[in-house]
């Protein structure tokens, strides 16, 4: 749900020849209305309560699971990083990345597709 400084975090593996892109960013049909992506529908997220201009997202060459190796360089990381390693301990390895800014996940749905929902967090 939309929720102002908030972050959720979720971690996955993406395979060299997928685009993260195409996983997560909206796409538009013929009348101009935009389509929800793989992401949203594996989340169950309604895109309306989320604004593209807050998502972030990265991959890298090669799996971590290190979380300050994983969120760092992501806004308020000052922030997110000691909060996360704290209260998370990552028993697998990750290559990519999705943050939602002022979006608060509160849904059953921990793993789906190649993400798992790692956690919600506040970064103000």
């Amino acid at each position: 749900m939309e929720k102002k400084g908030w972050v959720s975090v979720w971690l996955g593996n993406i395979k060299e020849e997928d685009s993260i892109e195409e996983y997560v960013d909206l796409t538009y049909d013929d009348d101009g209305e935009s389509v929800p992506s793989k992401f949203f529908m594996d989340y169950n997220i309604d895109m309306d309560e989320t604004d593209e201009d807050t998502i972030e997202k990265a991959t890298y060459e090669y799996s971590s699971s290190d979380i300050s190796t994983l969120l760092g360089g992501c806004s308020y990381e000052e922030i997110i990083i000691p909060k996360i390693e704290r209260n998370i301990d990552l028993k697998k390895k990750y290559n990519a990345v999705i943050l939602i800014y002022n979006f608060e996940y509160t849904d059953k749905i921990i793993g789906a597709g190649s993400f798992d929902f790692i956690t919600a967090t506040k970064y103000e």
